[in-house]
């Protein structure tokens, strides 16, 4: 099982229990640590989908810089993300296990829909710690940060309300504007 705590008293730092943390130094060693993630990632077939992603993929890699010049170190964070699609439970044909996890993705995009809103009307609360998948992406969704989202869509007529609603949510993250990033570094 794993729990998401901040790590430092500002917040600004998780720590994720049972995670695996490496080291690496080179691109090729960053598209190897991908492919294994995605050797383990749960898929399953559903009336839906022939291929469907049963769960969320985070891949966080830390950055950083020496400016040897300046003396001047830089860091930050990439966030990979790859959600599972949301799935109409009665069009997916989810049973069992099955249905469960179709629950729980549901949810989870639910919780970031809400998160996305709260920041979209500047709310004095956002709900990061009501899914953990908002939680561990506290720090890339507000404050000092950039975030980029693709949502992949179906040219299919049979999948127009599925396709109708992933642009309808990326028009509502489109609409989020979550400030300006700046730089963080330390001499």
């Amino acid at each position: 099982k794993c729990e998401i705590k901040m790590s430092d008293s500002k917040g600004t730092d998780l720590h994720v229990t049972n995670l695996k943390s490496e080291e690496v130094t080179s691109e090729s060693q960053i598209a190897s640590m991908i492919r294994r993630a995605r050797k383990n990632r749960a898929q399953a077939k559903t009336l839906c989908n022939e291929r469907s992603s049963r769960s969320h993929s985070v891949f966080m890699l830390k950055i950083e810089g020496y400016n040897t010049a300046t003396t001047e170190t830089c860091c930050g964070t990439l966030n990979l993300v790859d959600l599972a699609g949301s799935e109409r439970i009665k069009d997916s044909g989810s049973e069992g296990m099955r249905l469960t996890e179709a629950q729980a993705i549901n949810k989870s995009l639910s919780n970031l829909g809400n998160v996305i809103m709260a920041l979209a009307q500047k709310n004095s609360h956002v709900p990061y710690r009501n899914s953990k998948l908002t939680h561990l992406l506290q720090n890339c969704l507000g404050g000092n940060s950039k975030t980029l989202m693709f949502v992949n869509i179906s040219p299919k007529e049979e999948c127009f309300s599925e396709t109708l609603n992933s642009l309808r949510f990326a028009t509502k993250v489109n609409q989020c504007n979550i400030g300006t990033a700046c730089k963080k570094a330390a001499k």
